[in-house]
């Protein structure tokens, strides 16, 4: 039974993938962004279903590598088709452009250099893991939606988050893994060769301390599930301050109860951090400055009931985790050193798939891997990481400023979420590899993009900004 579903799956996906690939063919270039929104995030578990019921390895590398024809074979419509060819566009090249181009030539200079332990083929597909969100912020630079096509992505999103709800839900209700039914451990055992890991069978990530389980949903493992819900809980909160009557606001209070329940059973302190600083961030961006003074105050009293009320397991957690003292901290901890260390020792970087979790990495030769920015500092060296800080923070700055300067309301709603994501992002950037998390990676660079186009579009005009009174009143519906 189950295999005549994993045909039925990939059949579906057949259909799927034609209908994109037809409507990119036809300069629509909204049908790739909706393929990313729609596919990502359920790509690991698709993978592992149909390879576990079927067991034929040739379709699933060919499923496995369909993004990537997809996303080249969009570059080669809009560069030939549609662009009117690169030489002939006219081309202002903004700080983000260059940093971008910047790091991406330093990333394909050590793909040829041979440095490193690494092969050349496993650093050729690292290298392509950095070219799709280079060309994800690409498309968001060139590619113009109209608004009405971005909220077809923002319905796409929220029926995600619903759907995910009601799974991490049944998962935890029934305290099973869905993870352990859609053989996802026999696909990383033979296709990825990772062993299962754990109590449960799957991988560490799906496990908490003290043998508390996490939970995934439809998405490749707990810290990408928690972390992707940024994207959900900035695109409700921007259309929740849209609508115009209690009754339209409704729906999106439970997008935004769906998101907090996700990151809560997935357990990731990371992202609980991320959305409350995420508020903060979004309290400045609104100019509601009662938000932050609210916002200081519930720390306060959560610290106090922590301290004085709540249980003892509960507050040896909370302790334990500030002082980097349980299991998860530490390595987090001994991670970040090995990291420094290697850095100090080799400022001019070690080669491509020397770091972290992404494809092309052997796990017998690489050093450190749970933050993002050292893994890029370790590979690529100073250089490197200098590149991706300025990337985020020119990220976070100029989507703020496009968000402020936009003269309309629909202008705002994409360099809101982009900046919000970005900066919320920045925290489960310490702590894991969070551009492998192709969903949140690959679309908040392409709103990044899309955010750099209004901002350079808009920052000739005036320093007009609506108020907090008539903010982004009307986008929804």
């Amino acid at each position: 039974m189950l295999s005549i579903i994993a045909i039925v799956c990939v059949l579906a996906y057949t259909v799927f993938l034609s209908v994109v690939l037809r409507g990119i063919s036809r300069g629509k270039f909204v049908y790739l962004l909706i393929y990313l929104v729609a596919f990502l995030p359920i790509y690991t578990v698709f993978l592992s279903f149909t390879y576990a019921y079927l067991e034929i390895e040739i379709l699933t590398k060919l499923i496995q590598y369909s993004k990537e024809i997809v996303i080249l074979y969009a570059l080669s419509i809009w560069s030939f088709g549609y662009s009117k060819g690169l030489a002939s566009r006219p081309w202002q090249l903004s700080v983000l452009d260059r940093l971008f181009l910047g790091f991406l030539s330093l990333a394909a200079i050590f793909v040829v250099l041979p440095i490193g332990e690494a092969g050349f083929v496993d650093k050729a597909i690292y290298f392509k893991n950095i070219l799709l969100f280079c060309l994800a912020y690409l498309f968001g630079r060139q590619i113009n939606l109209k608004f009405e096509e971005w909220k077809t992505i923002f319905k796409i999103v929220f029926a995600y988050t619903a759907a995910a709800f009601l799974l991490v839900l049944i998962e935890k209700l029934s305290s099973t893994h869905f993870h352990s039914y859609i053989g996802y451990a026999k696909y990383n055992s033979d296709m990825l060769n990772l062993d299962p890991e754990g109590s449960f069978g799957l991988r560490w990530t799906f496990q908490a301390q003290g043998m508390q389980p996490r939970y995934g949903a439809f998405f490749s493992n707990p810290l990408e599930f928690s972390a992707s819900m940024l994207i959900s809980v900035a695109a409700a909160i921007i259309y929740l301050l849209s609508m115009r009557f209690n009754t339209n606001r409704l729906k999106y209070l439970y997008i935004l109860g769906f998101c907090v329940c996700c990151v809560l059973l997935a357990y990731s302190r990371a992202t609980m951090g991320a959305i409350f600083v995420t508020l903060i961030f979004m309290a400045f961006l609104f100019r509601y400055y009662k938000i932050l003074t609210g916002a200081a105050l519930g720390l306060v009293l959560l610290s106090l009931y922590v301290w004085f009320l709540a249980p003892e397991e509960t507050r040896y957690f909370v302790e334990d985790t500030l002082m980097f003292q349980n299991s998860s901290s530490l390595s987090h901890v001994v991670e970040w050193v090995e990291g420094i260390d290697s850095m100090v020792q080799n400022p001019q970087g070690i080669g491509l798939a020397m770091s972290g979790n992404a494809g092309g990495v052997d796990d017998e030769i690489k050093i450190s891997g749970e933050n993002q920015f050292l893994i890029f500092g370790v590979q690529l060296g100073v250089i490197g990481l200098i590149l991706y800080i300025f990337m985020i923070f020119y990220a976070i700055r100029h989507s703020w400023l496009a968000f402020r300067r936009a003269g309309s309301r629909e202008e705002q709603v994409i360099p809101f979420v982009a900046a919000s994501v970005k900066f919320g992002l920045l925290m489960p950037l310490f702590t894991a590899n969070a551009e492998t998390y192709l969903y949140l990676s690959l679309v908040s660079w392409w709103m990044v993009g899309h955010s750099q186009s209004v901002y350079q579009r808009l920052r000739e005009r005036p320093k007009t900004s609506i108020s907090a009174n008539t903010l982004v009143k009307g986008i929804g519906s």
